[in-house]
Formats: structure tokens, sequence, C-alpha cells
């Protein structure tokens, strides 16, 4: 996948016997989104008017570009998260030694599975951060329209990476395990949209407006 264009991710994508699927399409949304609060940042930064955040904007660019980094690593990791999950479910399960080994690889494999969108929960706040601190520039122009995108996407990312870690989760037959991944992927989700719903009053009113609420 290293090499894909978007042409090519995309026809990999709607293949039967494609290697990507939801999670790592997740994954994308999030570098798209890390891309464009990169874009703002970069189109700002040299402007008289925000020298003052001049700092925190160099900072708010190389983060960005660290975060589309990391989405995009892990639209990789995802596209083959399940596949340990797949072949360990084919080892033989004939003897109680064999079915105990076949057992403990199996959770194992879905815990490594789960992992991707769970680092995506994580990351999408990092971004959110990002959000947050163009927001509080209070920008102008047609540019927050592009903030709003980003937003609009970090919730997608936030909803689909946590049913990315459910499919996974209730394969689990520890309880205890699951229930602890599906707890940090919900507090993640509920923080997350709390995050997104005040950042989209924020910017809806200035686009609605042409002005920052007090």
């Amino acid at each position: 996948m290293n090499e894909l264009t978007i042409e090519g991710y995309l026809t990999e994508l709607g293949k039967k016997e494609g290697t990507p699927g939801g999670g790592s399409a997740t994954a994308y949304i999030g570098s798209m989104s890390a891309a464009l609060i990169r874009m703002v940042a970069d189109i700002q930064k040299d402007k008289k008017k925000y020298a003052e955040y001049k700092e925190t904007i160099e900072e708010a660019l190389a983060k960005a570009h660290d975060l589309r980094q990391s989405f995009e690593q892990l639209a990789r990791e995802d596209a083959v998260a399940f596949e340990p999950v797949l072949k360990a479910y084919k080892l033989p399960k004939d003897t109680k030694e064999e079915k105990r080994e076949r057992d403990e690889a199996v959770e194992k494999a879905i815990k490594g599975a789960a992992k991707p969108p769970l680092t995506m929960l994580e990351k999408s706040h990092e971004l959110l951060d990002l959000i947050e601190e163009l927001t509080r520039m209070k920008m102008n122009g047609t540019i927050v329209n592009d903030l709003m995108v980003a937003v609009l996407f970090m919730g997608t990312v936030l909803e689909t990476a946590v049913l990315n870690v459910t499919i996974n989760t209730k394969l689990l037959s520890d309880d205890e395990t699951r229930f602890e991944l599906e707890e940090q992927a919900q507090e993640r989700l509920l923080s997350g949209k709390e995050r997104i719903s005040r950042l989209y009053e924020q910017i809806h009113y200035f686009l609605m407006t042409d002005e920052w609420a007090d």
C-alpha cells in the first residue's frame, strides 16, 4: 500500500479480494483532516495579523504533518491487522493442547487488530487540539470553511474507529479485556463528540455571521 496513488488505493478498496477496508479508509479520512489543518496553518503563518501566534502556528504545522503521517501509517497497519486473526482461526484444534494454543493465538491476534482503531481515537484527540488552537485565533475568510470540513471529518473518524474497535472486541472470549477496550473506546468517543460539538457551534456561527461569538 505504500506506493499506491489515491486512484490505486480506491481500486484496492473496492475489490472483494482487496486488503484495505473500513478501518483503513477511516485512517485516511483522518490523514486528510490533518492535511487540511496544515494547509490552514500554512496559509496564515506569515500574515501580520497573526504575528503573535507565529510560534503556535509553526508548531501546528509540524504537528499536523506528523499526524497526517501517523494516520497514513495506521491506514497501512489496519489494512493487514486482521490477517493474524484469520491465520489463528486456521490453527489445528484436535487436541486439548492445540485448542489451548489456538485460543491464545486468536485472543492475541484480536487484541492486535483492535490497536489501530484505538490509536486512531487517540490521534483524533491530538488533531482536535490543533483545530481548537486555530479556532482560538479567530481566523477570517473562506479558510474557516476548511476548519469546518476538518471538524466534520473527525466526527466520522471517531464514530467509525469505535465501530472498528468493537467489531474486533466482540470476538474476544476474555470478558474483562473486552470490557476494558470497549470502555476505553467509548470514553474517547464521548469526550471527542463533546469537543466536536463545541467546535461545530463556534465555526458554524462564524460561517453564518462572518464574526466569532464572544
